[in-house]
């Protein structure tokens, strides 16, 4: 059993707080900080935890082996460099960056810091995203391009808040960062080059005044690449390709390409009023655009984090729900424990935010 702080618990710990239910046997929490003391104390008592008032102490306690940041609320990144002093392993739930400025001091940290730091990069996750990784190997052959829409179907949204909800979802800088870590993950490859160029499209982005841009990004091709079936891919030896359409949400539609990078790259968090969770029933969902894969064997989409379509080449469409299997949540904190005893598990750290950051600069030479 390991024993850990949580710190904050407000809307990423109520994400998190099915997940840490079921892992009570190799979790357990000693104690629990917020800014809001009550909450705190109601946290602790459900969790059979001790109420802390201040994190520094939270992360000098004896008995704290690990900590989850949950929701840091005004500290922000700001307590990273204070748990790390602690050379304690921590769980950063929420996303990093409060802006293009702030976001050099956790990648100075990571490099700096022997303290073990893994961000949630949860859509490497999903319960899908596994199922489609096993189907290369089974079924439809490694992915040779990806193509994920970004800026949303708003035509069928049904009020204008989950309009703008679905805007702001899909054209942030924690999405982007977010869907190209799961390319990469999907790909098992780092990108060798990026671009970005404006498109035009029909329909709600012209009626809207939205301007649509495409993040084109090569991957290295695939060594003697084959399906499932042994049979060459057509494009065995080409460069492997993800595209991601982005929409501009800002008030100034005119500005150039570099500019819009610009833009996205200072917005460094999604508007905290209009989250990705506000599109679905479920509040802990998050929204998922269609993830379209072309194979070496046949095709595969990504609906949701649990639901996947796939075809061969001439076969009619399987449709799959991953309902019971574990949650991205489940596996993040399950992964991230192993690793804290000693385990030589791989896991996320800040460079798998940075690398992303980065090539979206060279993108447009920044």
């Amino acid at each position: 059993m390991i024993q850990v702080g949580l710190v904050g618990v407000g809307p990423q710990w109520e994400r998190f707080r099915p997940a840490l239910a079921r892992l009570r046997q190799p979790i357990h929490v000693e104690a629990v900080y917020d800014p809001v003391f009550a909450r705190a104390e109601s946290a602790a008592k459900d969790l059979e935890a001790d109420p802390i008032r201040g994190i520094r102490a939270l992360a000098g306690r004896g008995n704290v082996e690990a900590i989850l940041v949950m929701d840091p609320a005004w500290t922000r990144t700001a307590v990273l460099p204070l748990l790390a002093r602690q050379e304690k392993p921590v769980f950063f739930a929420p996303w990093p960056f409060s802006g293009r400025d702030r976001g050099i001091r956790p990648a100075a940290l990571q490099g700096d810091s022997d303290s073990l730091i893994v961000p949630a990069m949860w859509r490497r996750f999903f319960p899908a995203a596994i199922r489609l990784q096993e189907l290369f190997a089974t079924e439809i052959g490694q992915p040779h391009e990806i193509n994920i829409d970004l800026a949303g179907q708003l035509t069928s949204a049904p009020t204008d808040l989950r309009r703008a909800a679905t805007t702001a979802a899909g054209s942030t800088l924690e999405s982007l960062v977010g869907w190209l870590d799961l390319c990469r993950t999907l790909f098992r490859a780092f990108p060798t080059s990026a671009s970005v160029t404006p498109v035009s499209k029909s329909g709600d982005a012209a009626a809207l005044g939205n301007r649509l841009f495409e993040f084109r990004i090569e991957y290295p091709p695939l060594a003697a690449s084959s399906d499932a079936s042994g049979r060459q891919g057509e494009n065995a030896g080409g460069n492997r390709i993800a595209r991601l359409t982005l929409r501009e949400t800002g008030s100034d539609k005119t500005g150039t390409t570099t500019e819009f990078v610009q833009n996205l790259l200072a917005g460094g968090r999604p508007p905290a009023l209009v989250t990705p969770t506000i599109l679905t029933a479920d509040a802990s969902t998050p929204w998922v655009p269609v993830v379209k894969l072309d194979c070496e064997g046949g095709s595969a989409e990504l609906t949701s984090t649990t639901q996947i379509s796939w075809q061969l080449s001439s076969a009619k469409p399987t449709h799959e729900t991953l309902n019971a299997d574990r949650s991205e949540e489940e596996i993040m904190l399950d992964i991230f424990c192993r690793r804290v005893v000693g385990g030589l598990v791989p896991v996320a750290d800040m460079s798998d935010i940075i690398r992303p950051i980065q090539l979206l600069r060279d993108s447009v030479g920044l």
